[in-house]
């Protein structure tokens, strides 16, 4: 049987600490906007004590602000970069497909930071990851198409902007879909 070191010991106290105030944020953040939270409830509902909140963090933005990009962490990763006519119905951007699960997963605090107040980094992270993987994928797309040719910065805001409607969606309609069907919608949206 082996017993922990005090660092270990102490590195388990920091992270339970740390998940009970993101856990009481985002509770409060459910039930009124971050401006209208305050450092003191959110201990209270942690059941931690003040001093130990600034030990931690400078203020509540400062607990969003690494929380936020914590999840965000979590989510993004190494994807493959390969042209849109790669995937299919079949075979979604795996970007996507991980998107949707980490959505699920973390269900409570997307459905806070997508419509919530004093959300707006979470969603510019997020709007801004998916600018980036729209944008890296639409470079290699064929240009072949009849029509007007829409500038690939449009493009990619278009695809970022109907993402996070249909995740927040998603998420209000009880996950009607998998997140695998989710992404494979975004692969061909106009295929109804």
């Amino acid at each position: 049987m082996s017993t922990k070191t005090a660092s270990e010991q102490i590195d388990l106290r920091v992270r339970r600490t740390h998940k009970l105030l993101w856990e009481a944020l985002l509770a409060e953040l459910s039930e009124r906007s971050l401006e209208d939270t305050t450092v003191s409830a959110i201990c209270d509902r942690a059941m931690v004590h003040r001093t130990t909140f600034y030990k931690h963090y400078e203020d509540k933005y400062d607990l969003l602000e690494k929380g936020v990009r914590s999840l965000y962490a979590s989510l993004i990763g190494t994807g493959e970069h390969l042209p849109p006519s790669a995937y299919t119905a079949d075979h979604p951007p795996p970007y996507f497909v991980r998107l949707f699960e980490h959505a699920a997963e973390h269900e409570r605090f997307y459905r806070v930071m997508l419509a919530g107040a004093g959300a707006r980094r979470f969603q510019n992270l997020l709007r801004d990851s998916i600018l980036e993987f729209a944008s890296a994928h639409q470079r290699d797309a064929p240009r072949n198409e009849p029509g007007i040719a829409v500038p690939l910065r449009l493009h990619a805001q278009f695809v970022a902007g109907a993402t996070m409607s249909v995740l927040d969606w998603w998420l209000e309609d009880g996950q009607p879909f998998t997140p695998h069907q989710m992404a494979a919608y975004l692969v061909q949206p106009h295929s109804a």
